[in-house]
């Protein structure tokens, strides 16, 4: 399984999905989308249009390739003495699919009260306004930000379509603004929590309020 690794204090790991579990993504999404509910209430970001997508999450032909991304996540914890050893048997608790259009953004934020993991995959990137030459620092739209331990400086990722980030929840990051070339293109991307059943445990989370999928890891 090819994979990276970014250690800033804290444990970052991206992925990539195959063009084709992001296709049928996006194909069961654009399905449903009208009959879906906000899930805006609940997060942090200035987006419109933030729709759960939790009970269609494991229909898709990209679950069973995000479950080993997430068994591949916990063993790289395990290595750095951050989790004990498995196996361990997960629980996906939220998903939901951002449709992000020019000048929205997510401010710095962390994820469900800072307990377990998250993870963010990008399912459409637009094209974005030619930026004039200017020096590189400058350059942030779009770009998703992990805040590292010491609270000043960022780590800054440009998106691809296909790129899986899982991250601590706890870890603050936010996304960039942009400005596109199309003013009705989209920047699409989905992101959902899990815990292991120790966190369930240790945080006694009430079934029915939390839900959540449960995915045994291998």
């Amino acid at each position: 399984m090819k994979s990276q690794s970014t250690l800033h204090g804290r444990i970052i790991k991206k992925y990539k999905i195959p063009k084709v579990e992001i296709d049928d993504i996006n194909y069961k999404y654009e399905k449903v989308k009208k009959n879906l509910s906000s899930y805006g209430r609940r997060l942090a970001g200035r987006i419109d249009s933030e729709l759960e997508f939790t009970n269609i999450l494991e229909s898709t032909t990209a679950f069973s390739t995000m479950t080993d991304c997430m068994s591949d996540y916990l063993k790289t914890l395990e290595s750095f003495s951050v989790l004990c050893k498995g196996p361990h048997h997960m629980k996906i608790l939220s998903c939901w699919i951002n449709d992000m259009v020019e000048g929205e953004y997510n401010p710095p934020h962390t994820h469900h009260n800072l307990r377990g993991w998250s993870t963010v995959l990008f399912l459409k990137i637009p094209p974005l306004t030619p930026i004039k030459k200017t020096w590189p620092h400058k350059i942030k739209d779009g770009q998703l930000g992990f805040i590292n331990v010491d609270g000043i400086s960022t780590n800054w990722f440009t998106p691809k379509v296909g790129d899986f980030y899982i991250f601590e929840a706890k870890h603050q990051h936010s996304v960039m603004p942009f400005k596109t070339r199309n003013k009705n293109d989209i920047r699409r991307s989905m992101s959902f929590n899990f815990i292991t059943f120790a966190e369930e445990e240790r945080w006694k989370i009430i079934e029915g309020v939390d839900g959540g999928n449960i995915v045994h890891a291998k």
